[in-house]
């Protein structure tokens, strides 16, 4: 992040500097809603500003992801991980985690790098700073060539090829990989 910008938590009173990522959907939710789902306790909505515009933000809600919808998964990741020590994990009827509700970066910031920068800054709170159990990241990423490549290059997976033709598809990313548990 440059020296001049602000990571910061959208207080009711934030005053919001100009903002558009192209998605007039993502614009709106900034601009008009982000406000009434913090007010709610819906989203939890961080900016990450300039001088003089909103770069990039991201909105938060908790999440759980039912054991089922990750059986194949959990297969997997029991041959990469010590199946010993991750077997209690088996036991539950939902795994904890966090939903990125919404994440847009600026179309002047786009494709510089901000949005991984972002996941990685997740990742790095909820593996290390954690105040709620967390074990993966979801997402509803909008179902565009350029948003599953930025979600799938940062390592995230779709729950089911059944969402396809939707508008959005349902990704997840675990936080137990080995690379992130010895971060």
């Amino acid at each position: 992040m440059q020296n001049d910008w602000e990571l910061f938590r959208l207080k009711e009173d934030t005053t919001i500097k100009p903002f558009t990522c192209g998605e007039s959907e993502l614009d709106s939710f900034l601009l008009h809603d982000a406000k009434k789902y913090l007010k709610h306790l819906g989203y939890v909505t961080y900016i990450i500003e300039s001088s003089d515009k909103t770069v990039a933000y991201f909105s938060l809600a908790n999440d759980a992801i039912p054991y089922t919808a990750i059986d194949d998964f959990w297969e997997e990741i029991r041959e990469e991980l010590d199946a010993e020590k991750y077997n209690f994990l088996k036991d539950n009827k939902v795994f904890p985690a966090v939903k990125i509700g919404r994440l847009a970066v600026h179309t002047d910031y786009q494709k510089s790098g901000i949005g991984t920068d972002i996941i990685k800054y997740l990742i790095h709170s909820f593996t290390h700073n954690n105040k709620t159990g967390c074990q993966f990241i979801t997402v509803d990423a909008i179902n565009k060539p350029d948003t599953n490549k930025f979600y799938l290059r940062n390592k995230f997976q779709y729950f089911t090829n059944n969402d396809s033709a939707l508008p959005t598809r349902q990704m997840y990313r675990c936080l137990l990989s080995p690379e992130i548990i010895s971060m």
